[in-house]
């Protein structure tokens, strides 16, 4: 079986992304994937050089070129825009970093829908630089989801065996009420069986669901959203031969035996079930973009602009990204 072809949108270039990338390019090699970087070659070389580092690029001219042009153990780059070096500024939100994050991704994009590569792992970018620049996104999964024409998603976040899928994300606490309808719930818990099975070769995915309300809301004392949605919903995916379980009490729904039983939670909210697995995993879980028809991951931090050019970034968590992207794309060759 071939060596998938994995590529690597930049990020941000006044964040951490680049030395992410250069740090696992240089500490975590491997013979199993091949690593191609979608962005500018100026930033790599200017990172390469400010943080002292020993690594030869090579420029691949097009998407097109990429099987016939990589080199094993270098920086393998296909260029997404050219950019200034003397528009960088290290650490500070600027429209124009934003604009080649933006290019970056939209480049490896276009290269998954065209096979060219097997998955997307994203450096992260900064939401405030890229709307800047005139692109009106508030995230990767929003673009991803444009540029695939996929309206029905979910965020899905992994770390080892555990992995945890939200029904809602990055909204207001006080909006999640509004939004726990039986249709949202099912589509969650639809989405996440349908990938578990597509990505991940879990043949018959046993799946979690918590309460929204504390203690499965103690019989409507606590509220009524179990009763009149979350349940109804889980029956009737059920009836459509789910293995699906609950409603769970969140206090007790993450306990260790039911963490070695379960392929999946589903939450409600992004506390509900992030909290739990960053106490648990901070520095090597990953986010997963289910429902679309590529396969993208990420590390689970943002452009930490606080240390960003300091040397300081933790790699780990991209590290994660790429071998969980790994996993993915070996499971889609098998089934091709």
């Amino acid at each position: 079986m071939n060596r998938p072809f994995i590529g690597i949108s930049m990020g941000d270039p006044a964040g951490i992304g680049p030395e992410v990338i250069l740090k696992h390019l240089i500490y975590e090699p491997s013979s199993k994937h091949k690593l191609v970087v979608f962005g500018s070659p100026n930033i790599f070389e200017y990172y390469l050089e400010r943080f002292n580092l020993a690594m030869q690029i090579n420029y691949i001219d097009s998407q097109e070129n990429i099987s016939k042009s990589y080199k094993d153990g270098e920086l393998n780059i296909v260029a997404a825009g050219n950019f200034n070096i003397k528009d960088l500024t290290v650490g500070k939100v600027n429209a124009k970093c934003g604009d080649i994050a933006f290019k970056s991704f939209i480049k490896a994009i276009d290269a998954a829908k065209k096979d060219h590569i097997c998955a997307i792992v994203t450096a992260p970018f900064n939401k405030e630089a890229v709307n800047l620049s005139g692109h009106k996104y508030s995230g990767h999964t929003e673009i991803l989801a444009e540029k695939t024409n996929t309206k029905n998603y979910v965020m899905m976040l992994v770390a080892k065996r555990f992995r945890i899928a939200l029904v809602t994300t990055h909204i207001s606490l006080r909006e999640v009420p509004k939004l726990i309808t039986k249709q949202r719930v099912l589509k969650t818990i639809r989405i996440t069986n349908n990938d578990l099975k597509r990505w991940f070769g879990i043949e018959k995915p046993k799946i979690a669901v918590a309460s929204l309300n504390p203690h499965n809301s103690e019989g409507g004392l606590m509220g009524d959203e179990e009763e009149k949605h979350i349940i109804p919903a889980i029956k009737q995916a059920r009836n459509e031969g789910i293995d699906v379980e609950g409603t769970f009490s969140a206090d007790t729904i993450f306990v260790k035996d039911k963490r070695s039983k379960y392929d999946c939670f589903v939450t409600m909210y992004h506390d509900q079930g992030l909290s739990v697995l960053k106490a648990l995993y901070f520095d090597t879980s990953v986010n997963i973009t289910l429902g679309i028809p590529v396969i993208r991951t990420s590390p689970d931090h943002g452009t930490a602009f606080d240390i960003a050019g300091k040397f300081m970034a933790n790699h780990r968590s991209f590290t994660e990204a790429v071998r969980q992207a790994y996993r993915m794309a070996r499971w889609k060759q098998r089934k091709a």
